[in-house]
C-alpha cells in the first residue's frame, strides 16, 4: 500500500520534498531497474494533468537538486531516497484552494509490474504577493 503526504503549497511556489522509500518490514526499497513516474493531476480523471515527470533509475543515479522553475525527480539506486521537486511555472497553474492529486509510481524492471510508493492532495492557497 501506497504512503499518503499531504503537502500545502501557496499558488506558484516551488514545492520540494525528499522521501525515503521502505518495503512493510522497513527495508530500503532498491530502485535499481526502476522508471519512476509522477503525475498531478486536477482530478483522478486523465484529461486533468498539470504536470508530469519520469526518470529511469540505474545502480549508478545519484541525488541531485532538481530545476526549481521546471521541476522533476531524481533518485539514488540502492538507497531508495527520491527528491520531488514541483516547479514554479507548473504551480502557478494550480488552482487555489481545490488543491491537486498526485502519485508517485515505479514500473519494476523484467515486467515486475507496477507500484505506487507515494500520493496524496496538494493544498494550494493564494499568493498576496504578485511579481
Amino acid at each position: 500500500m501506497a504512503d499518503t503526504f499531504d503537502p500545502t503549497i501557496v499558488k506558484g511556489d516551488t514545492l520540494r520534498w525528499q522521501v525515503a522509500l521502505t518495503d512493510s518490514a522497513g527495508v530500503t526499497v532498491n530502485l535499481t531497474g526502476v522508471t519512476l513516474s509522477l503525475q498531478v493531476r486536477k482530478s483522478y480523471y486523465p484529461g486533468s494533468s498539470l504536470f508530469s515527470t519520469s526518470i529511469g533509475v540505474t545502480s549508478g543515479s545519484q541525488l541531485y537538486t532538481v530545476n526549481g522553475v521546471t521541476g522533476g525527480i531524481s533518485a539514488t539506486g540502492t538507497g531508495g531516497i527520491v527528491n520531488i521537486c514541483l516547479g514554479s511555472s507548473y504551480t502557478s497553474n494550480f488552482s487555489e484552494y481545490s488543491g491537486a492529486f498526485y502519485d508517485l509510481q515505479g514500473q519494476l524492471p523484467n515486467n515486475g509490474g507496477y507500484t505506487t510508493y507515494l500520493r496524496g492532495k496538494i493544498n494550494v492557497l493564494p499568493e498576496v504577493t504578485k511579481t
